[in-house]
């Protein structure tokens, strides 16, 4: 039977339906226009304008229903996503925050690491409870593990959040035990398969091996986008929290009874017994750095492990499992492709914007489409013509904006603000130019505009529209014998390569208000904010009084614009710390650390103004910020930077210190060249303040650890000197966890153990007298002393400068940073941004306390990772080996550094707020 192929007549929407917009126009003519027009047939000609303009609304109907994804799609058949969305992988996940965050940080960032503990030092004493000890379970067949707890080390500092820091991990130390007891096999099992999967699942009870799993196979069993991407981006395949459990450091012979039993092959066990460094035990046990390891070849092998069937012993040949484990090798490591698998929708280009003129489609008798009325026809036939030309061309100037419109959306919402209103028309103005006349322009910031919201095109498609437009006659000339038709031609060419033509000028003017514009572009961008999770409340009032042009409306577009574009990794990276390991040098610089004030420092006032248009591409670009920059700084000091705009502040300041004197700069007095030269400094290398945090400056020192037992009637001292942080917070650790009984029968022998190393102390039979300097630990009779030897003094640890987790420090020279509301705004910054556990303080400090104040910074933070290549200002007066050597030593130089900022804090007068 043959198929019938038919069209079903279905309901169009309102918006394509013209016979249902022809009738909605006629009625509201009907109601309107009284008495004057009566004749409503096809044959009347306001009625087949009419009907062309239904016929142009429905195209323009047709395109707005178009899927999202297609009115996305450029002319190269790609999404536009960059600066319009944020992907699931770049918005959802964040750098590491929480234990379990680290350990698939870890895991999945280096190479043989199977698994790994980390023990938070929470209750240490004041400032040493901000520490995290790592413990590594390395592949146990690496022997050799220096190299990779090394490399876990600087990898884990790339990650490391405000006010913590990480001690050097250590390795998980194998202790070697037996499994005994008489295993009882099925039928025609491969003894050594069900040894192999034994051992495995042993292993995987006492600590397993972490796998990795891809967003595929995770998706396809339920688990949402969200959940997946809850936590670190991960490079090799996604971990399940649920998958990070703890290492068991203590096991009964009962615990291993289902694990046994769990096997194939196998049908029971009896006599179980455990062995520890082949001795009998009833529990096997492991400390800190310790990894129980149950071997059962060797277990079989040292005939502690019998194998049987049905009763009767069978024959153990130890190479066996070495032959199968050989035949059935498959490489493990290797990573997944950790592919999102999120794809974007399919789409198709629309050439929405190319806009098709009404005026094609009228009867030949209307003379205004290609077959318009010649210039050498009747006068009065040509003017008709253009007048009806003049009022179409109203109706497809209007038609085209909104095709410009709709084929603008992506820029309408992007994160970057747009530079042109009329990109159709600024793309063909460049593609008709060589590579010299685009970089030495006829006409200044062609098509330009400050974020326009309303966008539209040029009707110069339209047939025969040069009479219609003003001024259509001002390139009318030549210089040379050029034919009048040639004439006619290039003076229409040039007229359209005119930006500033009367006609696309104007329209550039008519299109919307600069008020209108702004409050519009300013709506949108808090839209995006919100769908962000960012409150457009809270950003307009940390923003508010942040300077760019000038005018407020403008600088919260280009601010709120940045913010966007730099959300990624701001959100990405909001706990984290700068990596101090490695963060880049601060550059050499000669005159006292300082930068020389040149000639091009003058000439920095309106740097983003080009012919008083904002450059708002020269500002994205300046102002974009990459990951490397976060190993640098802070993600706080970054976004600070960005919403306050130090460096627009700062440099607006140079501009006016230098304003008076730009004739001659070599006679700027010392004092004003100093605060221009530590605004620069900061400027350039600090984004505008100094972020010291307490933590790195103690990492440096040294310290001398004291212990007493109180309640005694004779109290021994017992002390250790100058030993380094590690040491300190790991000493504190086993004080606050071990029993009392274990740290007496240690301290007998005159050491405390952490993780196998003996920490030996010096016993001092003396009276204590300042019995108060000591602090209790845990719930012990042990109480400690922790103080920081510097020369012929000690300094406490609960020193003011370490009271405080970070320390900000900001000129004091600087006006708008005396102002109220910068203090308001600042505080409101600091206290919504910083972790709720980490403490801090402002400091504002004048130019004669910053002159000695960078010096000795620059030294400390240079010594926190090149011990051996601080650099000497040249003018610096010679000094011997001895007093350089104590100069840039790491030790010395956190001694400067926290002295320089006690004496600051003692005397800060009112400037700390």
């Amino acid at each position: 039977m043959d198929t019938v192929n038919y069209i079903v007549k279905k309901e169009l929407p309102l918006s394509q339906d013209f016979y249902s917009l022809k009738k909605e126009a006629l009625d509201y003519i009907h109601t309107r226009i009284g008495t004057e027009w009566t004749n409503f047939n096809p044959s009347d000609p306001g009625v087949t304008i009419l009907e062309q303009f239904c016929y142009a609304l429905t195209e323009l109907g047709y395109c707005t229903d178009f899927s999202i994804q297609d009115i996305l799609t450029n002319s190269n058949g790609k999404i536009e996503i960059d600066d319009q969305f944020y992907l699931p992988n770049e918005i959802l996940t964040t750098a590491p925050y929480t234990i379990d965050d680290y350990k698939k940080y870890l895991i999945d960032g280096i190479q043989n690491i199977d698994n790994a503990t980390i023990k938070v030092y929470n209750d240490n004493i004041f400032p040493f409870n901000r520490v995290y000890q790592v413990y590594l379970y390395i592949n146990p067949n690496i022997t050799d593990t220096d190299d990779i707890c090394k490399s876990a080390f600087y990898y884990l500092n790339k990650s490391r959040n405000i006010g913590e820091i990480f001690n050097f991990p250590i390795a998980l130390q194998p202790v070697n035990c037996w499994l005994g007891g008489k295993l009882e096999l099925e039928k025609d099992t491969d003894q050594y398969a069900v040894l192999l999967e034994l051992q495995d699942k042993i292993r995987a009870y006492i600590f397993p091996k972490v796998i990795q799993t891809s967003y595929g196979s995770l998706e396809k069993k339920g688990y949402t986008t969200a959940e997946i991407y809850n936590g670190p981006y991960l490079k090799n395949g996604w971990i399940l929290t649920e998958s990070l459990v703890d290492r068991k450091e203590a096991i009964y012979a009962i615990d291993l009874t289902t694990v046994i039993e769990s096997v194939a092959g196998i049908v029971s066990i009896s006599g179980i017994q455990l062995y520890q460094d082949g001795e009998m035990v009833s529990m096997l046990q492991s400390t800190l750095n310790e990894i129980l390891l149950i071997n059962i070849i060797e277990s079989c092998k040292n005939k502690k492990l019998i194998l049987s069937y049905k009763g009767k012993e069978l024959p153990f040949d130890p190479f066996g499992p070495l032959q199968l484990s050989v035949d059935n090798f498959e490489e493990t490591t290797n990573t997944i492709n950790n592919n999102s698998s999120f794809a974007l929708p399919k789409s198709n280009f629309r050439d929405i914007n190319t806009y098709y003129s009404i005026q094609n489609t009228f009867p030949e008798q209307y003379g205004i489409g290609v077959d318009t009325i010649e210039e050498n026809s009747n006068p009065h036939q040509i003017a008709l013509s253009r007048q009806l030309k003049g009022y179409l061309t109203l109706f497809d100037q209007v038609l085209a904006n909104q095709f410009s419109q709709l084929a603008n959306i992506s820029q309408l919402f992007s994160f970057k603000n747009s530079v042109y209103g009329a990109p159709s028309d600024e793309k063909t103005f460049y593609q008709l130019k060589d590579k010299y006349e685009k970089e030495h322009l006829q006409y200044p910031v062609p098509y330009q505009m400050f974020s326009p919201s309303y966008f539209y095109q040029s009707l110069y498609t339209v047939p025969h529209i040069k009479p219609l437009l003003k001024n259509n006659t001002t390139f009318n000339y030549s210089n040379g014998d050029e034919s009048a038709a040639a004439l006619i031609e290039k003076s229409w060419f040039e007229y359209q390569q005119d930006p500033y033509n009367p006609y696309i000028f104007g329209l550039m003017k008519l299109m919307e208000e600069e008020d209108l514009n702004l409050e519009r572009r300013n709506k949108l961008l808090d839209h995006l904010l919100a769908r962000h999770g960012e409150s457009p409340i809270v950003i307009d009032s940390l923003i508010d009084d942040t300077f760019y042009t000038g005018d407020k409306r403008k600088d919260q577009i280009i601010l709120k614009s940045l913010y966007l574009q730099n959300l990624g990794l701001l959100s990405y990276n909001r706990q984290k710390g700068y990596d101090y390991l490695s963060a880049k040098k601060i550059p050499q610089l000669i005159h006292g650390n300082l930068p020389i004030v040149k000639e091009e420092h003058l000439r920095i006032r309106n740097e983003n103004m080009s012919d008083f248009v904002f450059e708002s591409e020269k500002i994205n670009k300046k102002e974009k910020l990459k990951k490397s920059d976060f190993s640098n700084f802070s993600a706080l000091e970054l976004k600070m930077n960005l919403m306050f705009g130090f460096r627009n502040l700062y440099l607006n300041f140079v501009s006016h210190e230098l304003d008076p004197q730009k004739k001659h700069i070599e006679e700027i007095c010392l004092h004003t060249s100093r605060k221009i030269q530590q605004t620069l400094w900061l400027t350039e290398n600090k984004h505008g303040f100094l972020f010291i945090e307490s933590i790195l400056i103690l990492k440096q020192l040294r310290f001398d650890f004291e212990i007493i037992k109180t309640g005694q009637t004779h109290t021994l001292t017992y002390k250790l000197d100058e030993t380094n942080f590690q040491t300190v917070t790991d000493l504190n650790y086993i004080l606050n966890t071990a029993k009392e009984s274990e740290i007496d029968h240690e301290l007998y022998h005159d050491y405390i153990s952490h993780s196998g190393t003996k920490h030996y102390f010096t016993r001092i039979d003396k009276t204590i007298y300042n019995l108060n300097e000591f602090v209790k630990i845990g719930e012990s009779n042990y109480s400690c002393r922790i103080t920081i030897p510097s020369g012929n003094k000690r300094i406490a640890v609960d020193a003011r400068v370490f009271r405080k987790d970070v320390l900000l420090i900001f000129p004091d020279f600087i006006h708008p940073l005396h102002k109220p509301e910068f203090k308001k705004r600042l505080k409101q910054f600091l206290k919504t941004n910083f972790p709720v556990n980490v403490s801090y303080e402002c400091l504002f400090l004048s130019s004669t306390e910053l002159e000695w104040l960078i010096p000795i910074y620059i030294y400390w933070y240079e010594s926190l990772r090149h011990k051996n290549n601080l650099f000497i200002p040249e003018s610096e007066q010679p000094e011997d080996n001895a007093a350089k050597a104590a100069r840039i030593n790491s030790v010395q130089c956190a001694l400067n550094l926290f002295n320089s900022l006690t004496s600051i804090l003692e005397t800060k007068n009112g400037r700390s707020k």
